[in-house]
């Protein structure tokens, strides 16, 4: 990641590290953390420090979400991560994101799934539609990151052509392959091929399947 070396002189506020995690994060966090990612620089530079101020630990995972995707590109928000949590990881996305799928009590802003929805859609207008205010979730949002390309930048194989065992010369004795059966038909598709696809969309016994790998 880059990252220019500038020092935060940014508002110092007294801040109990998570003491106010188990109270509701204020309203006003929301409308904040959209501020953190606006196109302008200068709002988001408010947004930042009005979020200091306010010295709240659910703005946490939004600012774990920030740093990774460089909307800031200085120190201010590492330190602002270490002002909130008492925890010393800097730039260091990977740990923030460990340390932070153990801490239960800290709960992201309401608007937290719309918000995210929101920020990856900088990205990929396409990404919003994923993440819209409300949205129904068996996992934490917080766990859920960008994988490096937009939406179907990895085309899944759809409908593939499906030869014979004894067709498939291209194959290894010993090559690993996703097996399936449904209805007394069997396929198997190569984890070599698997590799490009990551997704495959096939019908198998008169079941649509879908694979993911």
């Amino acid at each position: 990641m880059r990252h220019a070396a500038l020092v935060f002189s940014g508002l110092l506020v007294a801040v109990t590290p998570l003491a106010a995690a188990v109270q509701a994060p204020p309203a006003e966090l929301g409308d904040m953390m959209d501020r953190l990612i606006h196109p302008d620089p200068s709002t988001r530079d408010a947004g930042l420090a009005e979020i200091t101020r306010l010295g709240h630990p659910a703005a946490i995972p939004g600012l774990i979400d920030v740093l990774y995707l460089d909307i800031i590109l200085d120190s201010r928000v590492a330190n602002l991560l270490e002002r909130l949590s008492g925890q010393r990881f800097g730039h260091d996305w990977r740990q923030w994101v460990e340390w932070l799928q153990k801490q239960e009590a800290i709960v992201p802003h309401r608007d937290y799934a719309g918000w995210k929805g929101r920020l990856f859609a900088r990205i990929d207008p396409a990404f919003g539609r994923f993440l819209p205010p409300g949205v129904k979730h068996r996992v934490r949002l917080e766990e859920i990151v960008w994988g490096g390309v937009r939406k179907d930048g990895i085309p899944a194989l759809t409908n593939p052509r499906h030869v014979r065992p004894e067709q498939a010369t291209y194959l290894t004795a010993d090559e690993l392959v996703l097996g399936i059966s449904v209805a007394g038909q069997h396929r198997a598709y190569p984890l070599r091929i698997m590799d490009w696809h990551e997704m495959a969309n096939d019908v198998v016994g008169g079941v649509p399947i879908t694979i993911a790998y």
